[in-house]
Formats: C-alpha cells, structure tokens, sequence
C-alpha cells in the first residue's frame, strides 16, 4: 500500500497561518511551555522542520518589536519576596 501524498508547503503555509493567529490572540510564541503549530509540524515532517523553525523564530522576533516588555527578564523578578 502506497503513503497518501502530503503537501509539504500547503502544510507550511497552515502552520503559519495557525501560529500567526495565536500571536494575534496574544499568546506568548516564545513560551518553552507552550507548542505552536510550527513546531508540531516540524516535529511531525522533518523535511520542512528548518522552514518551520525559521518561521517561528521570525514571528517571534516580530512579537518581540510589537511587544517587548511581555517577556519577564531574570533581573526583574522579586527572589526575596519567595
């Protein structure tokens, strides 16, 4: 039995489209905790995987610009009040 046939860049251009619309929801894409549809389908098709990671780190770049002070810095974070 032959493998179904899979478009690579049809598949891409979703988890693009999926992870740009988290970002617009507001969520942290550079969140280790959290999987965005770029990196499931790099997990799931390694053949796009440099394509997908490359995609992400520039939409996380962008959330950066649009965003900076969403992320929490080491130095900010109260360790006394533990």
């Amino acid at each position: 039995m032959s493998e179904p046939f899979v478009d690579l860049d049809e598949i891409f251009n979703l988890a693009v489209q999926e992870t740009q619309e988290l970002m617009k929801h507001g969520f942290d894409l550079s969140d280790p905790c959290f999987v965005t549809s770029l990196e499931w389908y790099a997990n799931k098709y390694p053949e796009i995987a440099e394509r997908c990671n490359q995609a992400l780190l520039e939409l996380i770049d962008k959330q950066a610009a649009n965003f900076p002070r969403r992320v929490t810095v080491p130095s900010e974070i109260d360790v006394d009040g533990f």
